[in-house]
């Protein structure tokens, strides 16, 4: 059978090839035999550690627990795609998915974090199916599951369905994953929590800025020669949220840290390479001494401020370089602690109906034939002017519409005592992030965004009265950000008043 998967592997890797002809590939074209060479090996070494997560069934301890486990994805067979379109034939750094599992002694939850852009709904579900089925001696529901993409723009993106792509997934959400959720419960050990949060005026997060001619960009150092950054659309965001469990006897503790960032600040600094971004060095330098195990939370999306304390002048190089700053802010967090009870699990979730945007037939048929005119050609160009189309990628959202009028949006709240974690399927703005903390009835509310699907750009209110990309590829009606705001909300009142009376 691992012959069979590798050789399937060296095929696939052998048909992307063939299907893509840019330089890049044809190089890497004699290099197959030694990569289905790789991939036979390194499935021999993890036969072992795969059959000892497996052994034995899993039994919850009493009262509160945390564990944690943590596994390396990065490809073993080249090129990759990346989230660009573009052929990776290296990792800079390992890309990784970590796991914490939560009980409370007769429930149990899993939080996990992938290195990756983008996770497709369709692909969260049946892996959330294996979860439920293959854990042996627990029965964890599909509502107790958040499945986090990091979003590193640099990084591999699972909505692509290219055969590099589609068979390093296939190992990560149908083998990897399950064995790692088990190794996270086999691990489960009585814990306290402690709670922090930091506020620094270095490294603030903003979701957009506005240059000098009234236009919008997402990433200040790029794409802005010629008209420079004038100001932020909005309020930066500067708060960092920190969890630490303390865990018995000479277990490591476990850190959870949750903030609003987007990686946009490193994409492409890597070329030729796919990489974890800066969620890879802030891991490895909390890391460092010892003392904590990390799991990164990412939350709504706010970029590095402009104005932020970092030297140097391609300040989103520095950020990735410059981690040490950036672990300060953390330890400041984990230094100002306060501890948080930890009653029992709570959940609560909702299959939201949310309206979509409606084109009229006209409109569709417009998109439709600027997308078949093919990518970036000049005849796709003349008919968006044609038609008045702001890009292709206006063009693709309307054509994907079809007069879809609703679309369901999965939502879930995970709360613990005075701990709230509310997830929602999609990329939100700072501002509608920040709106969830402050209505929270929890003491520490970890938002997390990109979790358990990815659907679409969700703008807030300034962002559609501003237009913009993100406006205009918004597949949601106007609104949508305070709306979804708004059922983030109410589940985590739903989870209080349930734990409270």
């Amino acid at each position: 059978m691992k012959r069979i998967f590798a050789g399937l592997l060296a095929l696939m890797t052998l048909l992307s090839l063939v299907s893509c002809a840019s330089p890049s590939l044809e190089s890497a074209q004699p290099q197959a035999t030694a990569e289905a060479k790789t991939v036979a090996e390194a499935e021999k070494k993890t036969e072992k550690k795969e059959d000892e997560v497996k052994a034995g069934p899993i039994t919850l301890p009493e009262g509160f627990s945390v564990g944690y486990a943590r596994r390396d994805i990065t490809p073993i067979s080249w090129p990759t795609l990346s989230y660009n379109g573009d052929y990776a034939k290296s990792a800079h750094d390992p890309l990784q998915i970590t796991c914490v599992a939560i009980s409370d002694g007769e429930k149990a939850a899993l939080i996990v974090t992938v290195d990756m852009r983008n996770i497709g709904a369709a692909l969260i579900q049946r892996t959330k199916e294996l979860l439920t089925k293959n854990l042996k001696g627990v029965e964890i529901p599909y509502e107790n599951i958040f499945i986090n993409s990091s979003h590193s723009h640099s990084a591999v993106d699972c909505n692509y369905d290219d055969p590099s792509v589609i068979g390093w997934k296939s190992q990560v959400y149908y083998k990897q994953l399950p064995l790692l959720s088990q190794q996270a419960l086999q691990d489960l050990t009585p814990a306290e929590a402690y709670s922090g949060k930091s506020h620094t005026d270095g490294i603030t997060f903003v979701r957009r800025y506005i240059r000098e001619d009234g236009t919008f960009t997402g990433i200040h150092m790029r794409d802005n020669t010629n008209s420079p950054i004038a100001r932020h659309e909005t309020e930066a965001d500067n708060e960092m949220r920190v969890l630490r469990f303390d865990r018995e006897g000479d277990k490591k503790d476990v850190v959870m840290v949750n903030y609003q960032t987007h990686y946009g600040s490193a994409s492409n600094l890597y070329p030729g390479q796919i990489s974890a971004d800066f969620v890879h060095t802030f891991r490895e330098a909390m890391e460092e001494d010892g003392k904590y195990l990390f799991s990164y939370c990412n939350g709504a999306s706010g970029n590095l401020n402009f104005q932020s304390n970092i030297p140097g002048e391609r300040k989103y190089e520095n950020f990735v370089k410059g981690t040490p700053h950036f672990v300060d802010v953390a330890k400041q967090a984990i230094a100002s602690e306060e501890k948080m009870e930890t009653g029992p699990l709570q959940i609560a979730h909702s299959d939201y109906t949310a309206l979509r945007r409606q084109y009229s037939a006209e409109r569709i048929a417009q998109a439709k034939e600027v997308n078949a005119a093919g990518k970036d050609t000049p005849e796709q160009s003349e008919l968006i002017s044609k038609y008045g189309f702001q890009s292709r990628y206006e063009a693709s959202a309307v054509e994907s519409a079809s007069n879809v009028e609703s679309s369901v949006v999965p939502f879930t709240a995970i709360t613990f005592g005075d701990v709230g974690f509310v997830a929602a399927p999609y990329e939100m703005f700072d501002t509608n992030g920040q709106e969830v903390r402050a209505a929270s009835p929890f003491k520490m509310t970890f938002v997390f965004g990109y979790t358990n699907g990815s659907f679409s750009y969700i703008p807030s209110a300034l962002a559609w009265k501003n237009g913009g990309y993100e406006v205009y590829t918004c597949v949601f009606r106007e609104g949508c950000g305070e709306e979804f705001a708004a059922e983030m909300v109410r589940l985590l009142n739903v989870c209080y008043t349930a734990a409270n009376g």
